[in-house]
């Protein structure tokens, strides 16, 4: 079970909450009296990253000796992904049935994460071969056999110079196997941190969504309706892990932008972008394509990836490479343009650059993906006496965003703490401060400060690094000055938190999912184990001590409230993904029964990336600029009360979604594995309802009234 948002705290408690929080990245902060300065800090260093989660080159295994369990390749740059092809045959040998999983991909994603390296996924059912004797189908055996029947068709390719066999792509039967595969898939390794990315694969050659033959008219074998099938079922049931696909298609990107969704180009600086050397415009490279679809900010929200074409691996970062010319294009410029995070290449690991060629491919494998240096550094006076608040601004200098949560840590003698939402800044040059408070001002503390990275997608002993320092950016150390007001420094802070509500260790989950630009005026409450509320959620003391700014507000009064009645007993929960769940698309439940929770919200100057609007073609919804959410700061709500459910969307800033949003899968594909789960639901103020339990208050004359 997640762990719980606390209930309203006890009157003889909420004089706490005029103590600060142990730290927060929104709280009361004096001017700094001492600041560390870009110049200060240790010089930004791509080198001192390596080797850097979830980015860079990247081979597979099985292609050199040694296969998956033992591979022997050069490790002149250092990787920590490898990749892996699967025939779908060798996992599904029935409608329901994945003894693969055990026997061919767990243990491949095993021994990936023995070696310290995430594992990339693809799986297809059609590899073309250079001769019929070494072609093996990887369509499951069982659709091709009664009662299902799929037809296969057998082709050759002079182009090619292959020969494969393909399956009828529309034929509902195997739509329907491939569907049920992508659903198990995720319910065994959605948001396993040892696999970093899987590619939808499946379609085509290769798995690479196409069937070009050198015949254009075998490239209808994949109806739209297919594809447009697996996206969906994709996107369904796929909530952390992030997917990618080989080209970009307007049913998951442009103005139908997928959450979670990036490509992958397996000709990459080969016919990537167009440069305007080949005479006609290249309409069908893999650039132009996404500027078609007005897709060119997909970065934003799904990694790019894919492989530099094979046969330029060789030459492509020599000295006199071509660049610039026809299908020669310079790798830089490419990364520069698409963003790329990641990219197989072979020839690296198992042939390897050399001399100046190497340093060039380890500058190119440092360039793509993310890059997060600390550019300022200050203290100033904590609000606890014998203790200080320290600011620290991170910049992400990298071409695209770590896709995973991120989070900033600072910690000392007698201090550890995390504060997330590094994972937010996103653009190039962008950047984000997070304020630690109550770090005890002594000398064994500020004399030896350290800030690190941390991602529960980071594998066992190898940290997310900065991208600074001499040599290895696990960690930026920094010393502080005592505060000018602080007498001779002693072991310990001078008057240290009240034990029974602050301990010296951050809690189980970071309090704020949103850094702040910079540190802000106002006092937050103590933390708990999901983000804070902006104010307490019970009245405060009638004697509390006045904070620096706006008073407390009054306690309520013992006079008849003029609220409309109490929430009745019975409220109501939708399928997550509107229809259908196993316990059926709606039903009417105790308040006290554990559900899980998502999240709405009108906003109609939009709301950053982690916010997904399902509902843009709905006819009811599609301009009320609905937007819907299920993790916030990493934290998936499920098992929980009606009235816990409705704090948490508050605390967010938001509401319980409605029944009919619900239905209309306006939250649909937001994340937690929720489709499946039944989901608190309740009209707000003003939806029309005929029974107190459709509402979050009560229904009035066939009006919801109270939230």
């Amino acid at each position: 079970m997640m762990n719980l948002p606390k209930p309203a705290m006890p009157l003889l408690l909420i004089q706490l909450l005029l103590l600060p929080p142990l730290f927060s990245s929104a709280v009361v902060a004096q001017d700094p009296y001492h600041t560390l300065s870009s110049s200060d800090l240790p010089p930004a260093n791509s080198a001192a990253a390596r080797p850097s989660h979830l980015k860079g080159f990247l081979t597979s295994p099985e292609w050199h000796t040694g296969g998956y369990t033992n591979p022997q390749y050069f490790n002149t740059i250092e990787s920590t992904m490898e990749f892996y092809y699967i025939g779908l045959s060798d996992v599904m040998t029935g409608m329901n049935a994945f003894p693969g999983f055990d026997s061919v991909v767990e243990p491949r994603v095993a021994a990936s994460a023995s070696r310290g390296k995430h594992s990339i996924l693809r799986f297809y059912m059609d590899y073309p071969q250079s001769d019929v004797d070494s072609y093996v189908s990887h369509t499951p055996q069982f659709l091709k056999e009664a009662p299902y029947n799929v037809q296969m068709t057998d082709w050759s390719s002079a182009d090619l110079n292959a020969v494969g066999s393909s399956p009828d792509y529309s034929d509902s039967n195997l739509i329907n196997a491939l569907e049920n595969f992508v659903t198990a898939l995720a319910d065994r390794y959605d948001g396993d941190n040892r696999i970093g990315y899987i590619q939808l694969g499946l379609l085509g050659f290769w798995g690479e969504w196409h069937s070009w033959t050198g015949d254009s008219s075998t490239e209808s074998w994949i109806p739209d309706e297919t594809k447009m099938a697996l996206i969906d079922a994709f996107d369904t049931a796929f909530q952390t892990t992030q997917v990618q696909t080989r080209y970009a298609h307007w049913y998951a990107f442009g103005t139908n932008q997928r959450q979670g969704f990036g490509l992958h180009d397996d000709s990459f600086a080969h016919s990537t972008i167009d440069e305007g050397v080949y005479g006609d415009p290249m309409s069908w490279f893999f650039w132009p394509q996404v500027n078609s679809l007005e897709a060119t900010d997909f970065w934003k929200n799904g990694a790019m990836g894919g492989e530099v074409r094979p046969e330029l691996q060789s030459t492509i970062f020599d000295t006199d490479y071509p660049a610039g010319t026809q299908y020669h294009q310079e790798f830089g410029v490419c990364a520069d343009t698409t963003h790329a995070t990641y990219m197989m290449n072979y020839y690296a690991f198992g042939v390897g650059y050399q001399g100046s060629s190497l340093e060039s491919a380890r500058a190119a494998s440092d360039q793509m993906g993310y890059a997060f240096r600390l550019t300022e550094v200050s203290v100033a006076e904590g609000t606890v006496s014998g203790t200080v608040d320290i600011t620290a601004t991170v910049i992400q200098d990298g071409l695209a965003p770590f896709y995973y949560d991120l989070s900033l840590s600072l910690s000392c003698p007698g201090f550890n703490a995390n504060l997330a939402g590094v994972d937010d800044i996103a653009l190039e040059g962008s950047t984000a401060s997070f304020t630690f408070t109550a770090v005890p001002a002594t000398t064994d503390c500020l004399s030896v400060l350290e800030f690190s990275l941390s991602s529960s997608y980071a594998l066992a002993g190898a940290p997310v690094k900065f991208a600074q320092g001499v040599e290895d950016g696990t960690g930026v150390g920094v010393s502080l000055p005592l505060p000018p007001s602080e007498a001779p420094p002693t072991s310990q802070p001078t008057s240290p938190p009240t034990t029974a509500v602050l301990t010296p260790s951050p809690t189980s989950a970071p309090v704020t999912g949103v850094p702040t630009s910079q540190p802000t005026n106002v006092l937050t409450p103590p933390p708990t184990n999901a983000p804070e509320t902006a104010s307490p959620t019970s009245p405060p003391s009638p004697n509390p001590t006045p904070l620096p700014s706006n008073a407390p507000t009054p306690p309520p009064t013992t006079a008849t409230p003029t609220n409309p009645p109490a929430p009745s007993g019975l409220k109501t929960v939708v399928c997550g993904r509107g229809s259908p769940c196993s316990e059926g698309n709606k039903k009417t439940v105790s308040v006290d029964e554990l559900h899980e929770v998502r999240c709405c919200v009108n906003a109609p100057n939009g709301l950053p990336r982690w916010w997904k609007q399902k509902c843009l073609d709905h006819p009811e919804f599609g301009d009320k600029d609905l937007y819907a959410r299920s993790k916030f700061s990493g934290v998936c709500y499920n098992e929980q009360t009606f009235s816990q459910a409705k704090a948490v969307c508050s605390e967010k800033g938001a509401r319980l979604c409605t029944i009919k949003e619900m239905e209309a899968q306006c939250a649909k594909g937001t994340g937690c594995n929720f489709d499946r789960e039944m989901v608190w639901a309740c009209g707000h103020a003003g939806y029309t309802c005929s029974a107190d339990s459709e509402c979050c208050g009560s229904c009035v004359d066939g009006t919801c009234q109270g939230e």
